[in-house]
């Protein structure tokens, strides 16, 4: 019998530290050519209403695929734009081994990936975090960039302010009112936001800093 994970339960699975160690794995098997992962598929079933993706991804320990409908209608009726449900088969069968809810390991996994990075390229005495976006992902990437670093002070800025005050007063954080106050003299920085427009600009970036680019596809999957 196929076995349905839901959120609950792969909050209690998951963890930081481990979570960013087995990121960089997959980095480190990806680069190798040990997984293959083809550009996801993005089935537009209403033009910017309703679209459906699929992303699959075969290792030697795992193989499956992750399903997320983007619908931006719904954000007039309050129910979620996004939903993902991942499957996991055995990868010398085929057997499927599990089911689960997508949409938390979608987050903590992009911050993981994020991370692991950082904690490969980033200066080891990096102090300042600039998180350009005040929602899920910047929360997310606080997490797990403070496992990798010690950071003495985190600012954020978001297109809607009330979204980066309510962040700061969650996280202890100093709001910016514009992107550039965030982000000049940032050791690490953090894009993630959905405006469908650029919004950081090379020339506010230090020499030295790290980004982290989450990026976004906002007619399509703006956050899978």
């Amino acid at each position: 019998m196929l076995e349905y994970l839901d959120e609950g339960r792969v909050r209690a699975a998951l963890a930081w530290d481990p979570l960013i160690d087995a990121m960089e794995r997959a980095l480190g098997d990806f680069y190798a050519g040990k997984v293959l992962q083809p550009v996801r598929s993005v089935l537009t079933v209403e033009e910017g209403r309703r679209y459906l993706g699929v992303m699959p991804a075969v290792a030697d320990e795992a193989m499956g695929l992750k399903l997320v409908s983007f619908y931006p209608a719904n954000a007039e009726t309050g129910v979620p734009t996004h939903h993902a449900m991942i499957v996991l088969m055995r990868p010398d069968t085929g057997e499927p081994m599990a089911a689960m809810d997508g949409t938390l390991i979608t987050e903590m996994r992009t911050a993981a990936v994020s991370a692991a990075v950082t904690r490969r390229v980033a200066r080891p005495d990096d102090k300042i975090l600039a998180l350009v976006g005040g929602g899920v992902q910047a929360g997310a990437h606080l997490k797990a960039l403070s496992r990798v670093r010690a950071f003495e002070e985190v600012r954020v800025w978001s297109r809607t302010f009330q979204h980066a005050e309510r962040f700061a007063a969650e996280h202890g954080a100093l709001v910016k009112p514009d992107v550039r106050a965030a982000v000049e003299d940032a050791d690490v920085i953090v894009v993630a936001t959905s405006s469908p427009t650029p919004v950081l600009h090379g020339a506010w970036v230090k020499p030295g800093a790290h980004v982290n680019a989450v990026g976004c596809l906002p007619a399509e999957l703006a956050r899978a």
